[in-house]
């Protein structure tokens, strides 16, 4: 029971970690589902991007020649369901589909505004995320520009407690990650440390060399993290970086802050 518990807890850390700096712990098929798509529609042209909203569902929008939608939805294995709306004319469609090899079968149900219709539009993910309406935003990007002083060796401590007596639970989590001059990246080992009422427990890995796949890079001083797996590339914005003395703050576009201390 107590390392039931133990790993339980380990293995919740690891994943707020993940989140944080590499951008990874997300749910397989949401990260594969989201990204930047591209459509035809009555012979015009239509895109759609989809992003993770911070608590598990999708946001996005949707652009066709004519108006731009705001994209709301739950995702299910590589499904999704949810609401396409069109503020300026108050236009609200049920919108559902699938990825499957790269493409989503979307269906647009007009029976939110009194219409028995259907229309189906296929989107085929493109290699990049391109923002729809928003130039300000940093760009994703192939470039291979890599600032020097985020290469090394950081580590990110974090410490827990919470309620008291026979409810008290304390731990704390040291997770380390290397970021190597070719763009490279690997897991530079981890230690956790839990204690409670009625037990305690500690546990250590040593760094598992590079991540197969992934790669680092940054422009404008925002840090990216790019994965291929099986194909398929998606490039992340972790967030603006800030270093100074050995320390590294990293903001994500939520504004959620993260400090990491350089070790070598």
């Amino acid at each position: 029971m107590v390392v039931t518990k133990f790993n339980r807890v380990k293995s919740r850390l690891n994943c707020i970690w993940l989140i944080i700096v590499l951008s990874s712990c997300q749910d397989t098929a949401q990260a594969q589902i989201e990204g930047y798509y591209q459509g035809e529609i009555n012979g015009g042209k239509i895109s759609l991007t989809l992003d993770n909203d911070g608590h598990g569902n999708l946001k996005g929008k949707m652009q066709d020649e004519h108006q731009i939608y705001n994209i709301e939805a739950l995702v299910t294995d590589n499904c999704l369901k949810g609401n396409a709306t069109e503020n300026n004319l108050q236009i609200n469609l049920i919108v559902s589909g699938c990825l499957k090899n790269n493409q989503i079968e979307m269906s647009f149900d007009f029976s939110n505004v009194g219409l028995a219709e259907i229309q189906k539009v296929v989107f085929t993910k493109q290699s990049s995320v391109k923002d729809v309406d928003n130039e300000n935003q940093p760009s994703i990007h192939n470039d291979t520009n890599r600032d020097a002083e985020v290469v090394g060796l950081w580590k990110q401590e974090q410490l827990y407690n919470s309620g008291y007596g026979d409810n008290y639970f304390g731990g704390s989590f040291t997770q380390k990650v290397v970021f190597y001059a070719d763009g490279s990246i690997a897991d530079g080992g981890s230690q956790a440390t839990m204690s409670g009422n009625d037990y305690s427990g500690n546990s250590t890995s040593t760094n598992s060399g590079k991540i197969a796949g992934v790669t680092w890079s940054t422009k404008n001083r925002h840090l990216y993290i790019t994965v291929t797996q099986n194909g398929q590339t998606q490039t992340v914005d972790v967030g603006k970086y800030y270093v100074e003395n050995g320390k590294m703050l990293i903001t994500d576009k939520n504004d959620n802050k993260t400090l990491l201390v350089k070790t070598y």
